[in-house]
């Protein structure tokens, strides 16, 4: 293979492998925010539905499990939310045991409170951002909650409630913000109604997600038989994580196909070397060299070729994806230099400052980026090998050259 054409292939395993690792990277970032806040926020590591009245020190038993950061008791219905000029939306109601902040501090940061914050307060509900927009009210004005309770000699009763919106949060996930609201989990209190036909759930988080199943069997030791019911992150997201698998592995898959095309090229120019060459092999077989020998140069070549690609675009790739939010703002910078000079110059009409992210069109300030060892092992060894498998199937071609019929040709 010539020079160029050798650069060429090269250039185009490296361009795979930076668009794929930065693809991957960005959306291994995007899909572990969504995970995360899902596991902080919602789900837990581990849920275990329990009694009524079940004893407290149930709850501190299983914060003294080892490996177990957190045990907080809650209860969650659905609600229709009225605001003060007559907007409406549905709410997934949360009431936390008083304490909540103390005994969950993660759950605090994850919806972005300052610290030392009470969540939720006893008087007031504690409300996501896009919720409260989409009410139309601010901190201090009433909200009437809408609930249904069922009992067995009244069946099933709507109930209403009234509550002061104490204050908003925003985790940076836009359905948590706008569906989800806090309460303080009150026997006595005005909205008890609400929660009444409602089971008590325990939500356990763990030092590491993956112990999940271990620490479970802990917590069934802990509890009577036939009492409890405990479901682990991984049930309890089940259809919604083996989306995001598939789609990372459907992304990655149509992004590979780089590979094949620049193995097929690779294939097709040693073809063609090997075609041109075969006086040169045919004098090589001569001086005692064997198939085999000759077709490991042309495969060490393609190897070579796919190695140094690959090498340069993970550099590449890392180097992007890790620095992303700096290039675009540099690009932004210039958008917004290009911008006005179309303003001073009367081509472009006036408007608001340019920003690749608005958040009237994102929900995020920033691109987060996640990639694994693993998978950037996985994608540069994907490279070298597509290039290598080329220049072996290309290189069997070798053996058709007879030095006799050769040099009785020449």
């Amino acid at each position: 293979m010539s020079l160029n054409r050798a650069i060429l292939a090269g250039a185009g395993i490296a361009a795979g492998v930076t668009a794929l690792i930065v693809v991957i990277g960005v959306m291994g970032g995007l899909q572990q925010g969504y995970i995360d806040s899902i596991l902080e926020i919602s789900s837990f590591h581990l849920r275990v539905e329990l009694p009524e009245a079940f004893d407290l020190a149930t709850l501190e038993a299983f914060r003294a499990i080892p490996g177990v950061s957190s045990a907080v008791a809650f209860k969650e219905t659905h609600a229709l939310a009225l605001g003060p000029s007559g907007q409406t939306t549905t709410l997934n109601l949360r009431a936390f045991q008083k304490g909540a902040e103390r005994y969950d501090p993660s759950l605090v940061r994850a919806l972005g409170l300052p610290e030392n914050s009470t969540m939720p307060h006893a008087e007031f509900l504690l409300l996501g951002k896009e919720a409260a927009a989409s009410l139309g009210i601010d901190p201090g004005l009433p909200v009437e909650l809408f609930g249904m309770t069922q009992s067995e000699n009244e069946g099933i009763q709507p109930v209403k409630e009234s509550i002061i919106l104490g204050s908003t949060f925003s985790s940076g996930y836009y359905e948590f913000d706008a569906s989800m609201g806090f309460v303080q989990l009150d026997k006595t209190g005005s909205l008890e109604r609400i929660f009444s036909s409602t089971p008590l759930v325990v939500g356990i988080k763990l030092d590491n997600r993956y112990a999940d199943y271990r620490a479970a069997k802990e917590i069934r030791e802990l509890l009577p038989a036939d009492v409890g019911e405990i479901v682990s992150w991984r049930d309890y997201n089940r259809s919604f994580f083996g989306a995001l698998r598939t789609e990372k592995s459907m992304m990655m898959l149509l992004v590979s196909l780089i590979f094949v095309v620049v193995g097929i090229n690779i294939f097709h120019a040693l073809r063609r070397v090997i075609a041109s060459k075969t006086s040169d092999i045919a004098l090589l077989k001569a001086c005692g060299a064997s198939d085999r020998d000759i077709r490991s140069l042309f495969i060490l070549e393609g190897f070579a070729v796919g190695t140094l690609g690959a090498l340069t675009g993970t550099a590449l790739g890392l180097f992007l994806s890790y620095n992303i939010n700096g290039i675009l703002d540099y690009a932004a910078s210039i958008m917004r230099f290009l911008h006005s000079l179309t303003q001073k110059s009367g081509i472009s009409p006036t408007g608001d400052d340019f920003r690749l992210f608005s958040p009237s069109y994102f929900y995020i300030d920033a691109i987060p980026v996640s990639i694994a060892t693993t998978e950037i092992l996985f994608i540069a060894a994907t490279a070298i090998v597509s290039t290598s498998l080329a220049a072996f199937i290309a290189a069997r071609k070798v053996s058709e050259a007879k030095p006799s019929e050769v040099f009785r040709n020449e």
